[in-house]
């Protein structure tokens, strides 16, 4: 790309973050949300079931509140609350930053550990401001402490924890909160699965959670059939040939069509099929809360009951530069023929 291309780039970036700005109070569902109201999801496995769907309320934006009336807060400021109240840490390590949250009310004693990797073409403090990983962990309702620790960029970076158990030790002896002592999640976007593959060594990994990370099989069904307490959600948008040969092989498996807004069935084994994008699983907030929820992790106390799904994600960031930066990102996933063996 020349420097002019490069300039004129720029500023036409800079003039569609600002042509996309939110009025305040303004309806910003996201597409998968708004589509998810208007049509049900059918969950089967030698049966279909109707999800329950409720009808979206539009809002007018530019009506001003009646004198005196209290104006009610918006799902977003309710949740960024929620964010604020919880605690954060961005530890430094050898290996790369590792974010850690937690809830306000969090308790370790029934807590999970939920660890998120992010896919190619981000790395981590990236992910964790573009997808709003702590809003979207706020969304899911559980109790757990959430960690998301570096991980490959492009698929000639090497894997930056190759054993989940060091990681998990690393964050424990940073953190001033005491560790949950029983489930383990790991959750992987796109080329996660390379970090995921080497985690599956881990014996106290219990769940699986693929954001269209299945691309070939790295000791998935294996690592299921050795105990009957390990759970898989898979969700697929351009993985679904090969996921649909994997689930294929796995008995009992819950399958489910779209994302719907009333959760998704409780199973040991799930598999979703979706038209979301490969992109939006991470950046909608709907995918990753709704899988978070079908696990089995108990909701944290005060967590908002049904609380509505979905951010304004997926947009430029609203800084030039880095909309920029986004932009000349490949919007896809790798291919199976460029990734390592």
């Amino acid at each position: 790309m020349t420097r002019a291309a490069l300039v004129r780039l720029r500023a036409a970036t800079a003039a569609t973050a600002v042509a996309f700005a939110w009025p305040a109070g303004a309806d910003v569902r996201t597409s998968t949300e708004l589509a998810g109201a208007s049509a049900s999801a059918s969950v089967s496995e030698s049966a279909s079931v109707m999800a329950p769907v409720s009808a979206p309320v539009a809002v007018d934006a530019c009506r001003a509140p009646e004198p005196g009336a209290s104006t009610p807060r918006s799902p977003a400021a309710v949740l960024d609350d929620r964010v604020r109240a919880g605690r954060h840490w961005r530890l430094d390590t050898p290996r790369g930053p590792v974010h850690v949250w937690a809830p306000a009310d969090y308790d370790a004693v029934t807590a999970a550990t939920v660890v998120f990797v992010h896919g190619y073409w981000v790395d981590v403090d990236e992910a964790w401001g573009w997808y709003r990983l702590a809003q979207q962990f706020a969304l899911s309702g559980i109790n757990a402490l959430f960690i998301a620790p570096e991980a490959p960029s492009a698929k000639w970076d090497p894997i930056a924890w190759p054993a989940l158990g060091d990681l998990v030790r690393a964050v424990a002896t940073r953190v001033e909160v005491a560790m949950p002592g029983r489930r383990l999640v790991a959750v992987g976007h796109s080329g996660a699965y390379r970090t995921l593959a080497r985690w599956l060594a881990e014996p106290a990994l219990d769940t699986v959670v693929l954001l269209d990370a299945a691309y070939e099989d790295y000791g998935l069904l294996p690592w299921l059939r050795a105990s009957p307490e390990r759970r898989l959600v898979n969700i697929a948008y351009e993985t679904g040939r090969f996921s649909s040969y994997l689930h294929r092989q796995i008995p009992g498996t819950v399958r489910v069509d779209g994302l719907p807004p009333g959760g998704l069935p409780d199973a040991r084994v799930l598999y979703v099929q979706t038209d979301a994008g490969h992109w939006p699983l991470v950046t909608d907030g709907v995918a990753l809360p709704l899988a978070l929820r079908a696990i089995g992790v108990p909701a944290a106390g005060s967590a908002p009951r049904d609380p509505v799904l979905g951010l304004v994600l997926g947009l430029p960031p609203a800084d030039p530069a880095l909309a920029l930066d986004w932009l000349a990102r490949p919007p896809f996933a790798p291919r199976i023929d460029e990734l390592p063996r």
